[in-house]
């Protein structure tokens, strides 16, 4: 007996594609996909793999940071002199001082009275055994903070010594002025609010191991150290004072 054939279920009507909607499909799908540049150019990327893929390898350690310049080095490029300081301090003059140099391996200079580096060398003048030590002292540095701010210097003496101005003392080329580091990096002025307590006190602490005869610091800082050798003084939050002795001076 005959199967009845089965009744066929109407379709609704569906609006025909437009020709060019489906040759605009075609393109789009030959096409790769696209991503914006920053400087607004395009460039072709693959579509992301439906697998997993292994993730970048790690960079290559680069090692070390490069060494600082050898304190050797910098100290090629001053003249040096069998300096004296005659008298004292506060009362005294500097003879054949030695110029620091601009700046170097840890450290810079700056002009007090414009707060702006580098310093003038008629007001980085002093005996050859205090520029020793200001470069041994930035040679240090830039070995233990390689990453860090370098040392600002600021006076040491004039040419000759003598009177100086902003200063009593820095007469006879043993006292040097530095600024003290700050918490945020800056190489720049400091105060009590913005100096690294820390790194002040390793400053002053390797000065008292040179056998410095003193170190004057502001009233509203909290550094320690040896009294009658690390002292409290007006005016210098900002900075400390160093004095040392000098092997070569008259003290007359």
């Amino acid at each position: 007996m005959p199967v009845p054939p089965r009744p066929r279920i109407p379709l609704p009507d569906l609006p025909r594609p437009r020709a060019w909607m489906v040759l605009l499909g075609a393109m789009a799908a030959a096409l790769p996909l696209a991503t914006a540049l920053p400087d607004g150019a395009s460039h072709a990327v693959a579509a992301e793999p439906a697998v997993p893929v292994a993730p970048p390898s790690a960079p290559a350690d680069r090692g070390p940071p490069p060494a600082p310049q050898p304190a050797a080095d910098i100290r090629s490029q001053v003249v040096w002199r069998k300096s004296i300081a005659h008298g004292t301090p506060n009362d005294g003059w500097l003879e054949q001082g030695v110029v620091l140099p601009a700046e170097g391996p840890g450290f810079y200079t700056y002009d007090p009275l414009t707060q702006t580096p580098p310093n003038l060398p008629g007001r980085r003048t002093g005996t050859a055994t205090l520029v020793r030590e200001v470069i041994d002292l930035g040679g240090w540095w830039a070995a233990h903070h390689p990453a860090g701010p370098r040392l600002g210097v600021g006076d040491l003496s004039e040419t000759s010594g003598g009177a100086f101005d902003l200063h009593v003392s820095h007469r006879n080329g043993t006292d040097v002025d530095i600024r003290l580091p700050r918490r945020d990096g800056v190489e720049g002025p400091a105060s009590p609010l913005s100096y690294d307590r820390a790194l002040t006190q390793e400053l002053v602490d390797w000065w008292v191991a040179r056998g410095a005869l003193l170190v004057l610091y502001g009233p509203h800082l909290s550094l320690s150290g040896p009294a009658g050798e690390v002292e409290v003084w007006p005016n210098h939050d900002d900075h400390l004072h160093i004095r040392i002795p000098d092997p070569d001076g008259t003290g007359n």
